[in-house]
Order: structure tokens, then C-alpha cells, then sequence
């Protein structure tokens, strides 16, 4: 779509894609068809939207920049099955989600410095999603694809894996966007669950638990459950912990796995 790119704003945390292998890749993972309506965040300069056009029934764009928006939202008109958006979709995702129909897989190149805020905004939608399908920062992929008892496994591995299964599609070296990042990217698809996989008997208590062992990296679970400010246990707490769940206390957070939090979680308290 763009001969020429325009120039980056930093505001905008914008890296545009120029390598087409990784769009390629990209598209072959998203396994688009006349049946999908694509939630793209990020117009950019179009090479993602054309590529989408062509594939998915609907494709349904939402730019920040308005100045990306003025100089390419004209030349995604081409395609009559492309709705271009000028706005923040932070803040505008309750009229996008209400405004299209089925439900959607999202594709994208997205600014990293606001990956999580992005991530937790299309989870509060998950009902409408099928699929999820971002380049990210390859250290945010590690985190988010990794498996107990891996350095990178923490809260917002469980976070998302709560609600879907992650892939790791591929690397992508810096060289493959203008202006260069300084990190290594990766491309991820998250297949989001019709129905949740686990059932905690709170969900608040459960994540509350999450989020108090992986607050003390390289603690116990019996320190970090007894002193993060999201669980408190007392010590008959913690001794009832470890009685009903057959789990040792000693064992580091990144050990567990989400059905071991569960059972924790799962334990109440007069």
C-alpha cells in the first residue's frame, strides 16, 4: 500500500513491519477466511490491512495517529470489506466490540509499551474473541507462552493462560521493521477458550493468590502468601493451605501450575 514510509512517533510507540516473510507467517497463522471479521489495532501504513483484506470477510481497523489515518484510511477504502477507525482502542473498545458482528480474531502489530493495558482491554471481551494474534516484544512472548518452573513464567503467564492457549508462531529480528526496535520481537496467537478450562471456586481469591506468589520473586509461597499486601495468610491460614492441598509452602510460585493455584484457591476460610 505505502512506496514511502512516514516517519515514526515515538509518542505512538510505532515500529512499522516491512519484512514480508513475517507478514506471510503472520497470516498463515491467523488461518483467516470469509467467515472472520479481523480486529486490527493499528492501521500503520496498510501492509497488514491489504494483506487482511483480501482473506477475511471483514476488517475492521482503528488508528490513533490521525495523520496515519488522513494519509492511508483513503487507500484502505479500496477495499469495500476494510472499516477504518480514527481513534484510541483503549478507549473506544466498547463502541468497536458493539458495532461488529460474530466473533472476532484480533491481528496485530501493536505498540509494546502498551501490551498489557491491550491484552487485559480484548480479555475483558473474550466472549467475542476467537483468536488473538500480535507481535509483540520476544520477552513479553517468552513470559506469556512459558511453562512452570521457567524463569519467565510469572503472573501474566497465568493471567492469560486462564482464559487461552498460547503459541509461540516466531522470532522476529529488529531488521525487519523501520525505524528499528531495540529489542527482538516475536509473533504469538492466543486462542481464546469458548469456556473457561478452569474453575476456581473465586476467581477473585484465585488471581489474588497469583498475584501474592509471584510478588517476592525468589520467595516461597509461605513468605510471599503471608507477606504481599493481595493475600495476608496467617499462619493457621497457611497450615490450612498446606494440609487440604497436599502442597508444599517451601516451593517457589514459578513451580506451580495453574491447577495447583487452583486448589489453593480453593481452600476457604471460615
Amino acid at each position: 500500500m505505502a512506496a514511502k514510509l512516514p516517519r515514526a512517533k515515538k509518542r505512538f510507540g510505532q515500529n512499522f513491519l516491512v519484512a514480508e516473510d513475517v507478514l506471510r507467517k503472520i497470516i498463515s497463522a491467523s488461518e483467516i477466511s470469509r467467515a472472520d471479521t479481523v480486529l486490527e489495532i493499528g492501521l500503520g501504513t496498510g501492509i497488514l490491512t491489504a494483506a487482511l483484506a483480501e482473506r477475511a470477510g471483514q476488517v475492521i481497523s482503528v488508528e490513533i495517529d490521525r495523520e496515519l489515518y488522513a494519509e492511508y484510511a483513503p487507500r484502505a477504502a479500496i477495499y469495500p470489506n476494510v472499516r477504518v477507525i480514527c481513534g484510541d482502542f483503549l478507549r473506544e473498545a466498547e463502541n468497536i466490540f458493539s458495532g461488529a458482528r460474530g466473533r472476532l480474531k484480533v491481528i496485530a502489530n501493536i505498540p509494546y509499551y502498551i501490551t498489557t493495558p491491550i491484552l487485559e482491554k480484548l480479555l475483558e471481551y473474550r466472549a467475542r474473541l476467537s483468536a488473538i494474534i500480535l507481535l509483540v516484544q520476544k520477552e513479553v512472548a517468552e513470559r506469556i507462552c512459558a511453562a512452570p518452573r521457567n524463569s519467565a513464567y510469572g503472573s501474566l503467564t497465568i493471567f492469560l493462560r486462564y482464559y487461552a492457549d498460547a503459541r509461540l508462531i516466531c522470532l522476529v529480528p529488529p531488521e525487519c521493521f523501520r525505524p528499528r526496535p531495540q529489542v527482538d520481537s516475536a509473533v504469538i496467537r492466543l486462542d481464546v477458550r469458548p469456556e473457561l478450562k478452569y474453575r476456581p471456586l473465586s476467581e477473585k481469591r484465585f488471581f489474588n493468590i497469583v498475584r501474592g506468589a509471584f510478588w517476592g520473586r525468589r520467595k516461597t509461597l509461605r513468605n510471599t502468601l503471608k507477606q504481599s499486601p493481595y493475600t495476608h495468610y496467617t499462619a493457621a491460614m497457611l497450615a490450612k493451605l498446606e494440609q487440604e492441598t497436599g502442597l508444599d509452602l517451601n516451593r517457589r510460585g514459578e513451580t506451580l501450575s495453574i491447577e495447583e493455584f487452583v486448589r489453593l484457591a480453593d481452600v476457604e476460610f471460615a
